[in-house]
């Protein structure tokens, strides 16, 4: 049977029951009440939390922000000419930083848009990474000034930290840290 043959049968009982003005008002009605049913059934039904995303799980700690952030400056540090191996510390001034999305009213008032019905989350607008306070550079070529000018040229451009707070100093050997001449 094909769908042509299956539909024909259906699409000519219906316009028999919409000829009908009584029996087109009462589908109508039975069509408004199952719609009621299903939003009424809707209400009950569990939310999906899986569809809302988890902050703290999205969002990354200071300390991985920081430990990132060393480990590509040591990488690209190293390849600085005479830097050598390399090192790299930096400090930030505190964790990440959350803007929330809000929204303005008439009266001028602003209020926090909320996630979900009833929810305490807010929708985050923009996440605002750590403010880097210094960066501590020890490398095997950091004794010259050439490099450290390099190295702190390189650094100040990569994370907006002005050279006075830049710390660039020479690698001890693992000679010198045995006690060995």
């Amino acid at each position: 049977m094909t769908a042509r043959e299956y539909i024909a049968p259906l699409a000519a009982r219906l316009r028999t029951a919409l000829a009908d003005e009584k029996q087109r008002v009462n589908l109508l009605v039975l069509m408004g009440l199952a719609g009621l049913v299903l939003l009424a059934f809707s209400a009950w039904l569990p939310a999906d939390d899986a569809a809302q995303p988890a902050p703290a799980a999205a969002q990354e700690t200071a300390a991985d922000y920081a430990a990132q952030l060393e480990s590509r400056l040591t990488a690209l540090i190293r390849r600085v000419d005479g830097a050598g191996d390399t090192a790299v510390m930096v400090t930030l001034e505190s964790g990440s930083e959350s803007v929330y999305a809000t929204d303005t009213d008439r009266d001028g008032g602003s209020t926090h848009v909320l996630l979900g019905s009833g929810g305490a989350d807010g929708l985050v607008e923009t996440v605002q990474t750590p403010r880097v306070l210094g960066v501590a550079v020890v490398c095997e070529g950091g004794g010259t000034a050439a490099v450290q000018n390099r190295v702190t040229a390189l650094v100040e451009a990569l994370t907006g930290v002005g050279a006075n707070h830049i710390t660039v100093a020479k690698m001890a050997s693992t000679n010198e840290e045995e006690g060995k001449p």
